[in-house]
């Protein structure tokens, strides 16, 4: 929890932070621009009536959400991790009395839950703000319930699983190549096969993919320690 503290005092969070809070502003937007749409042109809900409902709108919510924070943990860990292990930073991490295991746990901790726990509060508040303008100007043409809104609730969880997981892999993309830009690049890769495979499969597919890439997520976390213990060597 020490090396937690001590990584946060080292990064100025200040601009992690408002891009935490401008990601669910834009998805609210994004949701709220799309149940919209059908007022500005009636012939966009006729032609696609199956967009038009609130499931559909709450997995838009989901996708954005998802995509910037898989894009602002990639980032993140970036900072914290390729900056700390380059060239001009690498003796100083190397020299502290401490376990390199410990420090690289304690930096990959901390970014993926500031991305993880930053997209279920985004994730909900988009949610939820969403609901109540629905429920006093409804604007959808769809049936809405609170149920609605309690079934979206798993997708937090894995919502959180999916961030970290892409941000860790992108973040090894990019470590492999030295490559800030390309672990964004990738973490935007991802994030779009995510966004496919939620609109085709569902919540049921979503679930699968992030068990998949937990799995993968973890195997790239030891390949990362093993690489540390190397420059320990």
């Amino acid at each position: 929890m020490n090396l937690i503290k001590l990584e946060m005092k080292k990064i100025a969070l200040s601009p992690y932070f408002l891009a935490a809070v401008i990601i669910p502003v834009a998805a609210l937007a994004m949701v709220e621009l799309m149940a919209y749409a059908p007022k500005i042109d009636p012939s966009f809900s006729a032609a696609d009536s199956e967009m038009m409902t609130y499931e559909f709108l709450y997995f838009t919510s989901f996708i954005v959400n998802v995509a910037g924070f898989a894009c602002l943990g990639t980032a993140l860990l970036g900072k914290v991790i390729m900056e700390s292990y380059n060239d001009n930073y690498i003796y100083l991490t190397l020299s502290y009395p401490v376990s390199r295991k410990k420090i690289l746990f304690a930096k990959i901790i901390f970014c993926v839950v500031f991305s993880g726990l930053g997209v279920f509060i985004g994730l909900f508040l988009t949610n939820g703000l969403f609901f109540i303008s629905e429920s006093i100007f409804p604007l959808v043409q769809d049936t809405l319930s609170f149920s609605q809104l309690i079934s979206q609730l798993p997708l937090l969880v894995i919502a959180g699983v999916l961030v970290s997981s892409v941000s860790l892999i992108s973040l090894t993309i990019g470590w492999w190549k030295k490559s800030l830009p390309l672990a964004i690049v990738a973490a935007v890769v991802f994030c779009s096969i995510l966004s496919n495979l939620v609109m085709a499969g569902g919540q049921g597919i979503v679930i699968v993919t992030s068990l998949f890439l937990l799995v993968i997520s973890l195997l790239v976390t030891v390949t990362m320690t093993r690489k540390v213990a190397r420059l320990e060597a």
